[in-house]
């Protein structure tokens, strides 16, 4: 089957829902995607990492984002992106590996929607992403629970330098996310992957809002 062909590559800066966001990767939702998910097929989705930082927290009372404020912070943007028309069936989910940079796995994985990068992340991306106005958390913890460094996590300086910092510092929001590329304009793309009956509902969609 013919996949829907994008337009943009890793390193482009693109906007959407009134943001600009560098597009880290290019994922196959046949390969990239967990199964049962029920995914429209539109092709190939966008991982994309907000230019710059969505407002300020703290990380909170422990390294465990499932459980921080940083979290909740960034479930408050989500909330008011798709209050303001984004589909939230366009935007995928992905997990994030909460273990500690000492390897401390207690913390086991999260499904969301959006959350800043993890360490992993951030490594496998670091010569496309550019470095933010403000310095920024990612979502891993700097050590496990009872063992040192267990009340820090890792923050991002404006010039990309990594480090650890006390989880009650405040540092920038800069979420990531996975968009179906259907969610950016239909002329950025070759649509010729996709029946006429899947674009007419997406449209029907779209005009109800």
């Amino acid at each position: 089957m013919k996949k829907t062909d994008v337009s943009h590559k890793p390193g482009d800066i693109i906007e959407f829902a009134g943001s600009k966001f560098v597009v880290l990767d290019i994922l196959d939702p046949y390969k990239d995607v967990p199964e049962g998910h029920g995914y429209i097929d539109n092709g190939p989705d966008l991982f994309i990492l907000s230019l710059e930082s969505q407002g300020k927290s703290r990380f909170g009372d422990s390294n465990n984002y499932a459980e921080s404020e940083l979290r909740r912070r960034t479930d408050a943007w989500m909330d008011d992106l798709l209050a303001h028309g984004v589909d939230p069936d366009l935007i995928r989910t992905r997990t994030l590996d909460l273990t500690t940079m000492d390897g401390h796995g207690k913390y086991g994985e999260l499904t969301v929607k959006a959350a800043p990068l993890t360490m992993d992340e951030a490594r496998k991306y670091a010569d496309i992403i550019p470095n933010c106005d403000d310095a920024c958390w990612l979502a891993t913890g700097w050590g496990g629970l009872e063992n040192y460094g267990a009340s820090s996590a890792l923050s991002v300086s404006t010039n990309g330098v990594w480090g650890s910092y006390l989880c009650t510092y405040t540092y920038g929001v800069r979420p990531a996310l996975i968009i179906s590329n259907l969610l950016l304009p239909y002329e950025e793309f070759d649509l010729s992957g996709i029946s006429t009956k899947k674009l007419m509902e997406e449209l029907l969609k779209r005009a109800e809002e």
